[in-house]
């Protein structure tokens, strides 16, 4: 028999809707604290020789002796049988190798790519994390951007959202502008950049103080009649894009001021589409809102925008669904020209390493099934090559990157 307890759902209002929330901030930050032991942040895996040759191209013996001729390059350390090298390390040899793929600020521009979809619970924050973080590993200089209140990004790189990260931290105050953000105004993005855990990867955070420049773009917008709200973001990114060579922006499931802003600061995009009927309805829906959109900023603009790439992902894909086959042939057959290749299985492995708040590509040792985990790493790897591949072709000095990672971590 169920608890009759009279006190079982008791009433709530604005006092216990604040205890609540102190109770969530808590039980959130005991979580944090206990995936993270001892120190409480993140700490990225180290790489064994071999994983750090097939990130090179190479193979483990011709890297040790390449190592071993240069003793003034990262040699490592010990544990235990392997040869540790640290993400830095890594990229130190890749350029001593000639290997880094900085793009040439002289005729290569850096990239904005919006991971996007109206709909939530889509896979976007794992794709933009993933996107980031397999960028960061080949070398690229990535910055990230967390535009969800609900800042599930922000948490993936351990931090708190609405402990550890203050308003000024985010791009609120540059979208707030001068008149509402006053004394927290800054004229550049550069400010709220955090370093992570992960070399050449920063981070703008968000937190749900976020949700404030909704008001604040429409407020300047109505105070000042013709004002572009929606380049703020992007006049913003210019402030700082410079010292990246990509910057991956994870927008929340909804077309607001905000994701206006986002979604005109990307020079491409990505758009993370499960093989479902809902799914199917929403992206009409997308497309819709998109061009109408679109068709309303090219009035103001000089130059009418266009996404280069426009990549269609199918995401959260299950290899022996039916329905997931049929509809995911059909995403295909409609969308031949801009749906990815390779598909980002749904896998449990993602699940498995949440309660850790790992990604695939921050796991050392997988306890569980291997092969299960060197399936989901190589969807991954799969879909970010496709991605980078898109992004190389937009810069004149580079070629299509040919070295696509194979499931080699873990």
């Amino acid at each position: 028999m169920g608890d009759i307890r009279p006190n079982r759902f008791p009433p709530v209002g604005i006092d216990e809707l604040r205890s609540l929330s102190a109770r969530a901030s808590d039980l959130m930050q005991r979580a944090r604290n206990a995936a993270l032991e001892p120190n409480h942040q993140k700490i990225l895996r180290k790489w064994s020789i071999s994983e750090v040759a097939e990130l090179l191209g190479t193979n483990a013996d011709t890297l040790a002796r390449r190592l071993k001729k240069k003793p003034e390059l990262p040699q490592g350390e010990t544990d235990g049988r392997k040869r540790l090298f640290a993400l830095d390390e890594i990229h130190t040899i890749q350029g001593d190798m000639g290997l880094l793929p900085h793009r040439d600020p002289a005729t290569d521009a850096p990239v904005t790519m919006a991971i996007c979809n109206f709909k939530g619970g889509v896979a976007k924050t794992t794709t933009s994390a993933h996107l980031g973080q397999y960028l960061a590993l080949r070398g690229y200089r990535v910055l990230m951007i967390d535009l969800d209140a609900q800042a599930s990004l922000t948490q993936l790189f351990g931090i708190l959202p609405h402990l550890e990260v203050e308003t000024t931290d985010t791009v609120l105050p540059y979208l707030e502008g001068p008149e509402t953000a006053g004394a927290d105004y800054r004229d550049s993005l550069a400010s709220c950049i955090r370093k992570t855990h992960w070399h050449n990867l920063d981070l703008i955070c968000s937190n749900l103080g976020l949700y404030g420049a909704e008001f604040a773009l429409a407020g300047r917008a109505i105070q000042a009649p013709g004002f572009p709200f929606y380049r703020v973001l992007k006049d913003g990114i210019a402030t700082v894009s410079a010292a990246y060579d990509v910057v991956v922006i994870d927008t929340a499931p909804a077309l607001s001021f905000v994701n206006s802003n986002a979604l005109f600061a990307a020079d491409g995009l990505v758009l993370a589409l499960p093989p479902a009927m809902l799914d199917l309805g929403s992206a009409a829906q997308f497309f819709e809102l998109m061009a109408q959109l679109i068709d309303q900023t090219n009035t103001y603009e000089s130059t009418p925008k266009v996404y280069d790439p426009f990549a269609i992902l199918i995401s959260k894909f299950k290899p022996n669904d039916e329905v997931h086959q049929t509809l995911s042939g059909w995403i295909r057959t409609h969308f031949e020209d801009h749906t990815l290749l390779s598909p980002m299985l749904e896998s449990t492995v993602l699940q498995k390493v949440g309660p850790e708040i790992l990604t695939a590509y921050e796991v050392a040792n997988y306890e569980g099934d291997r092969r299960t985990f060197q399936r989901a790493l190589q969807s991954l790897n799969d879909v970010n090559a496709e991605l980078e591949t898109a992004i190389r072709r937009r810069w004149p000095s580079k070629r299509p990157a040919e070295r696509p990672l194979r499931a080699a971590a873990g």
